[in-house]
C-alpha cells in the first residue's frame, strides 16, 4: 500500500517543465559616455517587463524602435537588493530544497555583469555575496538537519579549465561525465565551509587569481568565464539518505568587438576565445528555442559545463546587462536578442534526494565509529590484554607494563578525540546559534519577501496578458455610430499592422545579415580547417611509410570526456624467441655488430671499467701559420689600401632625408635600390674616364668619391 507522504515524493521529484527565466538590467550613462555626448536609447518599462530600443541611425520609422518582452526588466535606479529579493531569492531557496540552481549574467564588455554577480562594499553586495548570507540565514533557523557545505571556484581561460582556489595544482582539469552527477571537473579542490565569512574569503581568493585585464571599454574587463559552485548536503535526523542542492553561480566575460576594445596581441587572442564560446553558447540556445534534434554542446568548454543548466535538471535564471549608450546600439540588440531567444528554453527541474552516497553520510558513519572506538578505549576494553601479564612472578615489571599500556591507550582515545573533533567541525548543525523567536521572526520575513515577489511577478504577468488582450479584443468591443467611424479605425487598425510588419521584416533583414556573417565566419574556420588537413596528409603521404601508417591509424581512439582523439600505448611485451642474444657479452649485440666488429673497430663493445683513465699519448700538434716578413706585409696592405680607396664609393643620407623610424619599409628599400644604382652608374663612369654628372642640393643621397 502506497502511503500519502510516497505519492507525494514521487510527485516532486517527477518534476515539471519549467522555463528560463530572462532577467534584463540596464546600467546608467558612464562618465565617458556622458562626455562623449552620447544619449540613453534605451526605455524601460519594469511594471510591463518591456524594453524599448531607439535606432539612432534609423532611416525609416519602421526602424526606429524595437520593443522586447522579459520576465522581469530593471533600469538604472533599481538596487541590488531589489534583484535578488524578487528573482534570485526564490531561486535560492529551492536550491535549499534540493534542487539545481544557476544564474549566469551575459552581456557586452562592460555592462555591469561582475557588478551584478559580485557588487561593491557595505550594502552594494552583488547576488553572490547575498546568496551566501542567505543559505547560512536557512542554515541557522533549521533544527534537526545536518549540513555538510563546501564550494568551488574556477574559470575557464583560452579554453583551459583553472582552479581558482588552489592555482600551484599540477594535477590536470578535464571534463568527465559522470552517471547521475552530469558533467564534472576533475581534480578540483574543494573547499569545506562553516559560514558564510569563509564562502566570502573563498570567493575574494579567486577573484585574486582571476584573468583580468584592461580595454578601451573597461580597465577592469573580465577575460574568463567564472563559475562558483555551491554543493550542499543535508540529512534529517537520523535517517540513511540525503538530499543535495547545488548552485552554479557563472560571471560570462564580456563580449566584443576589436574595433571598440582595441584589442590587440594577447588580449586580441582572449577576445578570440571569448567570442567562439558565447557563439557556441548562442548556437546552444538557439538549437534547444528551436526543439533541434543535435544540441551543440560538445563545442566548448562553457556549454559542457553550462549542459544541466541549458535544457537539463536545473532551475535557471539568464541575467542580461545591457548599456544604454547610442553608441552600443547593435551590441545592445544582439544581447537582447539572445536574451529572447532563451525565453523558449524548457528545462527539468527534479529533486536530488534519496542519495546514499554522499560525503555528509560517510562523515556520520566515521564520526558514529570513532565515537564508539573512544567509548571502548575509555572503558578499559582494550585493556583486557593486561590481564595476561598478571602470571609472571616479578610484580614490578607487570605494574611498569601496565602503565605503559594505560599511557599508549590515553594517548590513543587523545588522538581519536581530536579526529573525531575535526570531522564534527565539517558539519554544520541547523538552527543552534539563534533564538527560537528570532528563527521564527525572520523566517516570516522570508516568507513574505517571497510572497512579494510572487505577486510581482504575477503582476507583471497579468498586465502582459492584459495589454494582449486589449489588442485581440479592442475590434470586437468596439461600437461605431457611423461608417466613417468604422472606416477610420480599420486605417488605424491597417496601419498598425502594416507597421507590424514592416518591423518584422527588418528583424527578418538584420537576423539575415547576422547570419550571413556567422556563415563566413564558419566558412574561413572550414576553410582553414580543409587546409590544415591537406597540409597533414601530403606530410603524411611523402614523408610517413604506409606500415607506420597503418599501425598509428591502429592505435587512434576517439575519447568522448576529452572529446578528442588520442593514441593509445602500444603494448611493449616481446616473446622470447625475438628477443635479442647476448652471445657471451655484458649486453645484447646485433649479429650485424659482431661480424662488423671483427674488421672495423667502430662495431666493437668495450668495457668502460676496463679502459685506462690516463688519456693517451698525443700525436697531433696545434697549427702554426708561416711567418711574413714585415716589409712585404706591409707593401702588401698598402697596394690593397690604395686599390679600396680609387674604387670605394660612400653613400651619406643627407640631413633632410627621411628617418628611419618614420620611413616605411618599402620606401627604404626603394631608397636602398636607387643609391644602388648611382653606385653602379658611378663605377661605370670611372672605368670609362667620364666626367661625373653634377649633384643637386636637394638630392637625398651624396655620393663621396
Amino acid at each position: 500500500m502506497i502511503s500519502e507522504t510516497g505519492e507525494s515524493n514521487s510527485a516532486d521529484r517527477l518534476g515539471n517543465n519549467e522555463s528560463v527565466q530572462v532577467i534584463v538590467r540596464c546600467r546608467p550613462l558612464s562618465l565617458k559616455e556622458i562626455e562623449q555626448q552620447h544619449i540613453s536609447v534605451v526605455r524601460i518599462y519594469s511594471n510591463r517587463g518591456v524594453i524599448e530600443v531607439e535606432n539612432p541611425k534609423a532611416k525609416s520609422d519602421n526602424e526606429r524602435s524595437k520593443i522586447f518582452t522579459y520576465d522581469s526588466v530593471y533600469d538604472e535606479k533599481s538596487t541590488q537588493q531589489a534583484l535578488y529579493d524578487e528573482t534570485i531569492r526564490p531561486l535560492v531557496s529551492s536550491v535549499l530544497e534540493g534542487y539545481n540552481g544557476c544564474v549566469f549574467a551575459y552581456g557586452q564588455t562592460g555592462t555591469g555583469k561582475t557588478y551584478t554577480m559580485e557588487g561593491g562594499e557595505d550594502d552594494d553586495i552583488g547576488v553572490i555575496p547575498r546568496a551566501f548570507d542567505q543559505i547560512w540565514a536557512h542554515i541557522s533557523r533549521k533544527t534537526g538537519v545536518e549540513f555538510l557545505v563546501s564550494v568551488r571556484y574556477m574559470e575557464i581561460y583560452m579554453e583551459e579549465i583553472r582552479d581558482l582556489l588552489k592555482v600551484k595544482s599540477t594535477k590536470s582539469h578535464e571534463l568527465r561525465e559522470m552517471p547521475g552527477e552530469g558533467v564534472v571537473v576533475t581534480n578540483l579542490h574543494s573547499q569545506n565551509c562553516q559560514s558564510a565569512r569563509d564562502m566570502l574569503k573563498a570567493m575574494r581568493t579567486g577573484n585574486i587569481n582571476r584573468t583580468t585585464g584592461a580595454t578601451n571599454m573597461n580597465e577592469h574587463s573580465s577575460r574568463s568565464h567564472a563559475i562558483f559552485q555551491i554543493v550542499i548536503e543535508m540529512v534529517e535526523g537520523q535517517s540513511k539518505s540525503m538530499k543535495v542542492g547545488k548552485l552554479n553561480l557563472v560571471d560570462l566575460a564580456g563580449s566584443e568587438r576589436q574595433s571598440k576594445t582595441g584589442a590587440t596581441g594577447e588580449r586580441l587572442k582572449e577576445a578570440t576565445k571569448i567570442n567562439k564560446a558565447l557563439s557556441s553558447l548562442g548556437n546552444v540556445i538557439y538549437a534547444l528555442a528551436e526543439n533541434s534534434a543535435h544540441i551543440p554542446y560538445r563545442d566548448s568548454k562553457l556549454t559542457r559545463l553550462l549542459q544541466d543548466s541549458l535544457g537539463g535538471n536545473s532551475k535557471t535564471i539568464m541575467i542580461a546587462n545591457v548599456g544604454p549608450a547610442s553608441l552600443n546600439y547593435d551590441e545592445t540588440i544582439i544581447t537582447l536578442r539572445y536574451a529572447y531567444r532563451a525565453k523558449s528554453i524548457k528545462n527539468k527541474p527534479t529533486k536530488n534526494e534519496d542519495i546514499k552516497d554522499g560525503k555528509l553520510l560517510m562523515l556520520q558513519q566515521e564520526i558514529e565509529r570513532l565515537k564508539t572506538l573512544i567509548s571502548e578505549k575509555s572503558n578499559g576494553i582494550d585493556l583486557n590484554n593486561l590481564d595476561e601479564l598478571e602470571e609472571p612472578d616479578d610484580e614490578e615489571v607487570d605494574d611498569t607494563e601496565k602503565e605503559k599500556q594505560l599511557e599508549l591507550g590515553k594517548m590513543e582515545v587523545d588522538e581519536l578525540a581530536k579526529k573525531l573533533k575535526n570531522l564534527e567541525k565539517q558539519m554544520v548543525h541547523g538552527g543552534k546559534d539563534i533564538v527560537d523567536s528570532v528563527n521564527e521572526n525572520e523566517l516570516k520575513l522570508e516568507q513574505q519577501k517571497a510572497e512579494i515577489a510572487e505577486r510581482k511577478k504575477r503582476e507583471v504577468e497579468m498586465q502582459q496578458r492584459i495589454e494582449l488582450e486589449e489588442e485581440t479584443c479592442t475590434e470586437l468591443k468596439q461600437v461605431f455610430a457611423s461608417l466613417q467611424q468604422q472606416v477610420d479605425f480599420k486605417r488605424d487598425k491597417l496601419k498598425r499592422l502594416n507597421n507590424k510588419l514592416q518591423s518584422i521584416r527588418q528583424e527578418v533583414k538584420d537576423n539575415h545579415e547576422v547570419y550571413l556573417k556567422d556563415r563566413q565566419e564558419i566558412e574561413s574556420a572550414n576553410d582553414d580547417a580543409a587546409m590544415n588537413l591537406r597540409q597533414s596528409f601530403l606530410v603524411i603521404d611523402n614523408f610517413v611509410p604506409s606500415e607506420e601508417r597503418s599501425r598509428i591509424i591502429s592505435l587512434a581512439q576517439f575519447d568522448e570526456n576529452l572529446d578528442n582523439w588520442i593514441i593509445r600505448k602500444e603494448p611493449t611485451r616481446m616473446p622470447p624467441s625475438e628477443r635479442p642474444i647476448a652471445h657471451n657479452y655484458r649486453r645484447p649485440i646485433s649479429d650485424y655488430a659482431i661480424q662488423q666488429g671483427q674488421t672495423n673497430p667502430r662495431y666493437r663493445g668495450e668495457n668502460v671499467l676496463d679502459l685506462k683513465l690516463d688519456m693517451p699519448l698525443r700525436t697531433t700538434q696545434d697549427y702554426t701559420p708561416p711567418a711574413i716578413c714585415p716589409q712585404v706585409k706591409a707593401l702588401v696592405n698598402d697596394v690593397i689600401k690604395k686599390e679600396m680607396e680609387n674604387s670605394h664609393v660612400t653613400i651619406k643620407m643627407a640631413p633632410h632625408a627621411v628617418s628611419r623610424m618614420s620611413a616605411s619599409k618599402l620606401e627604404q628599400e626603394g631608397k636602398y635600390k636607387q643609391a644602388l644604382r648611382s653606385l653602379v652608374d658611378v663605377n661605370s663612369l670611372k672605368a670609362t674616364n667620364r666626367p661625373l654628372p653634377p649633384r643637386s642640393a636637394k638630392s637625398a643621397y651624396h655620393l663621396n668619391v
